[in-house]
Formats: structure tokens, C-alpha cells, sequence
């Protein structure tokens, strides 16, 4: 989340999020391989007739999507758009070889399910590999502070939603604003305002584990999103970091030290909830805490 990821012209918002889009629907469609597989199986159902040409990978429809899109995927990582179409034939060859055995009234070889198993597990791994790669590239970054920017911020809340959903942890929003800060811009100039930030941005990256997401939201406001796992507290979380801010004050390089302070709003992320429905409960919330005397986090009512 740190480092500044440089996107190539050709690489447009749109593209990206189109690509997302595909690579979701490929993922989709490789992981329901194996209830295609049972029922070819046990009702020896035909998995289409495409399933039986030796160039399956290339006429199915994530392979004339993959086709299509691959010069600008490997502009986003070549190596694992080469693995994503290596592993995607191996797949389809394997699953050719077991249906047409199977329809057969033949046993497929432990080795053909083998290598099913195989390719299609290693489909699914690249295929996330490269939808955090866009989610990363279409965050973009803030020049000042060097965190993402709120562009692409829907797709990461999805991405997170469909995360905590898989793994069972529960996902976090929170609003957190630094106090006073326009006090900051008044009395010490701007220059000292972006120092402010940067400080607060770097001091809070710190904290973030593997899969917290930091974004500068605009002006001094920042959110953050948390997968929290069930036995954990995003009080907890949410406690360091304001405790992170209130004790590492900003030393500029004219010896002033200045004391900072910040205000979180906090909303646990509903199944299916929106993006616009968790940002305004936390928003809600901040907007409590700011109220009530700031450096503190208020809690989103929690309407399930």
C-alpha cells in the first residue's frame, strides 16, 4: 500500500475497471469447474461441445475475454498474465481428458484429476493476484502523502467485502479526521499544513497490518477500511492509531513542535452493504465525535 505504482497511459480508469469486472467473471466461472465436472459425472451431462477442442482455452469465454484484454494485463504484471494463460490451457486440457472418459463410461485417472486440481487452484490464486494488482493501480496515489487517493476506492470495498465474506472476518470503515487542522494552516502556513499530513499519513501507515487499507479521502480526512477476524476488536485497531497520532507530535525542520490530534467514526460493514450507506454511518459518527470533544471514536450504530 505504500509505494507509488506508475500506470502506462494506455491504462485508462475505464480499462481498469473493466478488466476488474472481467477477472471477476473468470473467477466465477473456474471456481463452478467442478460442479460442471459432478454433473458431467453423475449425470453424464455433456459440458458443452467447445470442452472438447484442443483449443477449449481459446474459445471459451473467459478465453476470448483473456485474449483480448492480455496486451494490458501484462502491461500490469507480465509474469502472472503468461501463468494465468498457461495454467488456464492446462485446465481445460485436463477436464477434456476426464469428460471424454467419463462419457465414455471410463474412470478418469487420478493424475488427470491431479492436474485439474492443480491448474484450476492455481487459476483462482493468479486470478486474485492480479484483481489486487488493478485494486492497487486504480487506488492511485496522492502525491503529498504517498497513500491512495478515493479513485478506485469502490472497487477495493468490494474486493475487501468479498474478502471478509470468503475468509468470515468482518470488515471496518472508519472516517478519521485530524483535529483543528485548519487552525494548523492559519497560525503556521501551509507549508507546515503538508508536512502535518504527510507526518499523520506515514505515522498511520505504520500501523496497518497486510490487509488494511489507508486512502486520503480528501483534505485532512482520511478512511481506512479493517478486516477484523471474529476473536479480534476493531477497538483495538482503531485505539492505536488515534494513540499513534496523539503521542508522535510533528517536528518541522524550524525546531517547532506540534502537538496533533485526530477523530475517528467507526461502522462495522454490513453484508451486501454499499459503499455510500458505510461512509455516511461513519461519516455520522465522525461528525458525533467532533461534536463531543474530539481525539476520540464514536461507534456507527450498528442497525443488524
Amino acid at each position: 500500500m505504500k509505494s507509488v505504482i506508475n500506470v502506462k497511459p494506455r491504462l485508462t480508469q475505464e480499462k481498469l475497471e473493466n478488466m476488474a469486472k472481467g477477472l471477476a467473471r473468470g473467477l466465477e466461472a473456474h471456481v463452478n469447474w467442478t460442479q460442471r465436472l459432478l454433473r458431467c459425472c453423475l449425470l453424464r451431462e455433456s459440458p458443452g461441445e467447445e470442452t472438447f477442442s484442443l483449443k477449449a482455452h481459446e474459445l471459451c469465454r473467459f478465453g476470448v475475454w483473456f485474449a483480448r484484454v492480455r496486451p494490458d494485463l501484462e502491461l500490469i504484471d507480465t509474469a502472472i498474465t503468461q501463468q494465468l494463460a498457461i495454467s488456464h490451457e492446462a485446465m481445460h486440457t485436463a477436464v477434456r481428458a476426464m469428460c471424454i472418459k467419463m462419457l465414455a463410461d471410463r474412470p478418469a485417472s487420478p493424475s488427470e484429476l491431479d492436474d485439474y486440481e492443480y491448474a484450476q487452484s492455481t487459476m483462482v490464486s493468479l486470478l486474485h493476484a492480479m484483481q489486487q494488482k488493478i485494486a492497487d493501480i486504480s487506488m492511485r496515489h496522492d502525491v503529498l502523502t504517498g497513500l491512495p487517493l478515493r479513485h478506485g476506492l469502490e472497487y477495493a470495498f468490494e474486493l475487501r467485502s468479498n474478502d471478509t465474506i470468503r475468509t468470515g472476518q468482518t470488515l471496518w470503515l472508519a472516517m478519521i479526521d485530524l483535529d483543528k487542522f485548519k487552525s494548523v494552516n492559519d497560525n503556521y502556513g501551509h507549508a507546515v499544513g503538508d508536512m502535518a499530513l504527510r507526518h499523520v499519513s506515514e505515522i498511520m501507515s505504520a500501523q496497518l497490518r497486510q490487509n488494511d487499507v489507508l486512502i486520503r479521502f480528501g483534505g485532512e480526512e482520511f478512511l481506512a477500511l479493517f478486516m477484523i477476524p471474529k476473536n479480534d476488536s476493531i477497538i483495538t485497531v482503531i485505539e492505536r492509531l488515534l494513540e499513534t497520532v496523539r503521542s508522535t507530535p510533528l517536528h518541522t525542520p524550524s525546531d517547532l513542535v506540534l502537538p496533533l490530534t485526530a477523530t475517528a467514526g467507526v461502522a462495522r460493514v454490513r453484508v451486501r452493504e454499499s459503499l455510500s450507506s458505510a461512509v455516511e454511518r461513519a461519516d455520522y459518527a465522525l461528525l458525533k465525535g467532533k461534536t463531543f470533544g474530539r481525539d476520540q471514536y464514536v461507534m456507527a450504530p450498528d442497525l443488524e
